[in-house]
């Protein structure tokens, strides 16, 4: 009877460690999807600003939507411990971002996502945050740092950096370009590399330093303004310690891609909840 015991003991190992090694394998194989909103909107929407804004009402459709049909929400950690080392992670994971830091996400997607058990992350432009000695005046309001503490302590939302104040255009020679993106015209000369360099590592060490002070958390994460940067910026905010960069490029991520340039699928207002899985099926065949 002992020996029977001991046999189907080992049995049972050998089975629980198959099932693994097939769990495992098939973990592998995920494609993740990261979403791109910006700001929850409650008021008329013009054609031209259905990828920027998105009214309360379509934003919760589309979230219980995914939620409805088995999407679980993952972190930013997650995202990077599956794409460097095969983080076990759930059958259907999905990471929902937020760019800039408007209101609406405080005001809309925060109460939502902790009623539902969902988690999601903003991408702060640090600048544009307003406390008593910064007042900001933008044409969207955008959140402070105590409703950010507010949230970031929730766990329900992770508070990263868009950068401190390179969400702008600007000249370069003959033409625009985003901030990030290279070398630009500083009183009408053209920036060396090393001046470059070192207008972004001010930036991006000055957004995450503020974070950090103000969140009591760490900052990982970077979006792009315009999704647009550099191999010149990648490897600055690598050596600041950033781990993550978000891109504007349409796709889904896979296991040992590369974290400096994660895939986002931007949404819309007029976007359905079928209309956003349409779309990581059709990037998760390619």
């Amino acid at each position: 009877m002992k020996k029977f015991a001991i046999i189907l003991s080992l049995i049972m190992i050998i089975a629980a460690f198959g099932f693994y090694r097939y769990e495992k394998a098939e973990n592998l194989k995920k494609c993740i999807p990261v979403l791109m909103y910006h700001n929850i909107y409650d008021g008329k929407i013009p054609s031209n600003k259905s990828g920027v804004l998105i009214t309360p009402q379509n934003f919760e459709k589309q979230i219980m939507y995914l939620k409805n049909h088995g999407y679980e929400t993952i972190t930013v950690e997650d995202l990077y411990n599956f794409i460097k080392y095969g983080k076990m992670l759930p059958k259907k994971p999905i990471l929902i971002t937020f760019d800039d830091g408007y209101l609406g996400n405080y005001t809309y997607a925060y109460p939502l996502f902790k009623r539902i058990g969902y988690k999601g992350v903003i991408n702060v432009i640090v600048k544009n945050v307003p406390s008593p000695n910064n007042k900001v005046v933008t044409p969207y309001p955008h959140f402070d740092w105590v409703k950010a503490k507010e949230m970031s302590s929730s766990g329900v939302m992770e508070i990263e950096s868009h950068t401190y104040d390179s969400h702008r255009y600007a000249k370069s020679g003959n033409h625009d370009i985003p901030m990030l993106a290279g070398p630009i015209d500083v009183n009408e000369k053209l920036e060396t590399m090393d001046e470059y360099r070192e207008r972004i590592k001010t930036d991006l060490s000055k957004a995450k330093e503020e974070i950090e002070k103000n969140l009591g958390k760490e900052v990982i994460a970077l979006a792009y303004p315009y999704g647009v940067g550099s191999e010149t910026s990648k490897d600055v905010a690598a050596s600041l310690g950033y781990k993550v960069i978000f891109t504007m490029k349409e796709g889904v991520n896979v296991y040992r891609g590369d974290t400096y340039t994660v895939k986002r699928i931007t949404v819309r207002n007029t976007d359905t909840g079928e209309d956003i899985i349409k779309k990581i099926e059709m990037y998760e065949g390619q």
